[in-house]
């Protein structure tokens, strides 16, 4: 029975981790943007705790990814700008164990060698002590203090060489030889004590001009220094570039359409406004990402299911134009929607006016019902994959987001959907039915009523535990107007056992009666 339990509990921990380390590794990122340097560097050690393999490329929550997860690299900069080289020197070796990227790691090992040059430089001033020391009985000689009028420059060149880390050795006694022309202001006197006549003179000279040698000098470590890290940056961004442009190389055209420009980028897919080339028909072509093209059970899948969703066929449905070749590149052609999504929708107009709720919810709930009788189950429901044409509401991606799966991808983390519409089996499930869709269905009406989600947070994990603990806030509070019966769907709609939630039919009926 135990054992059961944790195999049942595995995927829902494994989640957490997953989740968690993002999150972690994402304040770091926020921290180190903000030059908060040891707040970054303990997240990334909390990062480091759940998650300590690198990674080019990992899946943190849904079909999302991190492009790059190198925390050993990050940590390294924040201990160096902290001033933890040894730390920084550890963090180093670690990153290059984990094969993160070398670009980085070399401009961080450049800056690295800078600051503990700079670092050992300073030692070396540190020696003359006994030097500044042995100037320590001139203090009674008060004189100068009592005069600073008549020779201005030597009362501030002490000050100012005393303060300074002083780089060269034969300056260390500057203190005492400036103080000796207030007391014995005759050239003879100057030139009396053989030993110090040489030293004593050059600085009297031009005190402006050693001060400013000493600043030079010392202004060399920290420039040198930000040079290294603007190296960095600049080395980090190209990189980056250059990943993102081997990765995604957009194509000039796929089959017999010739594409003109990208409308986004997904989880697994970019997606491309093109146009057949024989009847110039608009459509929205998805090409699966190329790190998936070497995943045969992935391109199995990829294509059973586009042949699926092309079965689709209703006016409230984004229709599946064209499944695809067999082999080569995976793509798939969809029928092009150029007007706003629901998400748009709502954050532009705010909550919806009743009528024009009813009858937005209609379409949804009359297309949701088509696809399950077919046996096709979205899974990732959602206002963002909702888009208008005119006055009609069409529903993307049926038939296209069961593709991605915990079978296809190399990850532990088993919910595949979006946290704010995610129903309570989702994040213990690989497999779902119809009942998470309409989990969903009713997270968007509660929104589309109310004007925002019922569960938030700042993290995919703590919103994925609200979905899982938390009761539905009360919306007849929220708005007074609604009928009792559309306030008794939603809260069906949105149960936490799959199996209390109302069917398709049953949704159907009850928001036809409130139509009228």
């Amino acid at each position: 029975m135990r054992a059961a339990l944790g195999l049942g509990l595995a995927p829902f921990l494994m989640a957490q981790a997953q989740s968690t380390f993002y999150a972690a590794y994402q304040d770091g990122l926020d921290a180190e943007r903000q030059g908060q340097w040891k707040a970054a560097a303990a997240a990334y050690r909390r990062a480091i705790e759940l998650r300590p393999a690198s990674a080019a490329r990992v899946v943190i929550y849904g079909n999302n990814l991190l492009n790059n997860y190198s925390p050993y690299t990050h940590l390294a900069r924040c201990l160096l700008e902290s001033g933890d080289l040894e730390g920084a020197q550890a963090a180093l070796g670690k990153a290059a164990h984990h094969g993160e990227p070398k670009g980085e790691r070399d401009a961080l090992g450049h800056a690295l060698n800078l600051k503990a040059a700079a670092a050992a430089a300073k030692e070396p001033a540190s020696a003359p002590a006994p030097a500044e020391n042995a100037s320590k009985p001139l203090p009674p000689a008060a004189a100068p203090q009592t005069q600073p009028a008549a020779p201005p420059p030597a009362a501030e060149g002490p000050a100012t060489v005393a303060t300074a880390p002083t780089p060269s050795q034969p300056e260390a006694t500057r203190p005492a030889q400036k103080e000796a022309p207030a007391q014995a202001p005759a050239p003879a006197q100057a030139s009396g004590p053989t030993p110090t006549t040489a030293p004593a003179t050059t600085p009297t000279h031009s005190p402006e001009v050693q001060q400013g040698a000493g600043r030079a000098r010392w202004l060399a470590w920290p420039i040198g220094a930000l040079l290294a890290l603007a190296g960095a940056v600049l080395i980090r961004r190209r990189r980056h570039r250059v990943l993102e442009e081997s990765s995604f190389k957009d194509p000039e055209q796929l089959g017999p359409y010739r594409i003109e420009r990208l409308l986004g980028r997904g989880g697994f897919a970019s997606t491309y406004l093109a146009r057949h080339t024989t009847t110039k028909a608009p459509v929205a072509l998805k090409l699966l990402h190329p790190y998936r093209h070497d995943d045969p059970e992935f391109l199995r899948r990829f294509r059973q299911e586009a042949k699926l969703g092309a079965m689709l066929d209703h006016p409230n449905l984004v229709r599946l134009l064209d499944p695809g070749p067999e082999t080569g590149p995976p793509w798939l052609a969809m029928e092009y929607v150029s007007g706003r999504r629901l998400d748009q929708v709502l954050q532009e107009d705010g909550p919806l006016a009743l009528p024009v709720f009813l009858r937005i919810a209609l379409q949804i709930a009359g297309a949701m019902a088509h696809a399950h009788s077919l046996g096709i189950v979205h899974r990732d429901l959602k206002p963002g994959n909702v888009i208008f044409d005119g006055d009609q509401a069409k529903v993307m991606d049926f038939g296209i987001s069961r593709i991605v799966d915990s079978n296809t991808l190399t990850t532990t983390y088993a919910f595949l959907g979006t946290p704010r519409y995610a129903a309570p089996e989702a994040q213990r499930k690989v497999q779902v039915g119809p009942a998470a869709d309409r989990y969903a269905f009713g997270i968007i009406l509660f929104e589309l009523l109310a004007g925002h989600p019922p569960f938030d947070g700042e993290t995919p994990f703590e919103i994925l535990d609200k979905h899982r603990r938390d009761p539905l806030p009360d919306l007849s509070v929220l708005r007074p107007d609604l009928p009792a019966d559309l306030v008794d769907l939603v809260e069906r709609l949105c149960r936490k056992d799959p199996d209390q939630r109302p069917g398709d039919d049953e949704v159907l009926s009850v928001l036809t009666g409130l139509a009228g």
